[in-house]
């Protein structure tokens, strides 16, 4: 999928969360979550990566929610 696109998506969803997707040669295949200064808690980064894993599993990808909210707690 390209980043791009899933950006979109999530941010459709929700458009508070801090995503851009990577720019130039990176635009396709780079997410950025930007979370610093007030955005800097585990809430924001959760959040992010449950809006953006909600748009490949809206295409029936297979994807893993819990996998990504235990790695947030475990590299928090």
């Amino acid at each position: 999928m390209d980043a791009r696109d899933l950006v979109a998506a999530a941010l459709a969803a929700d458009p508070s969360l801090p995503l851009i997707a990577g720019g130039g040669a990176l635009a396709k295949e780079m997410i950025r979550v930007n979370h610093y200064g007030v955005d800097a808690t585990r809430g924001v980064v959760r959040s992010s990566l449950a809006a953006l894993g909600a748009a490949p599993a809206g295409q029936g990808r297979q994807v893993d929610p819990e996998g990504a909210r235990r790695a947030v707690g475990e590299n928090w």
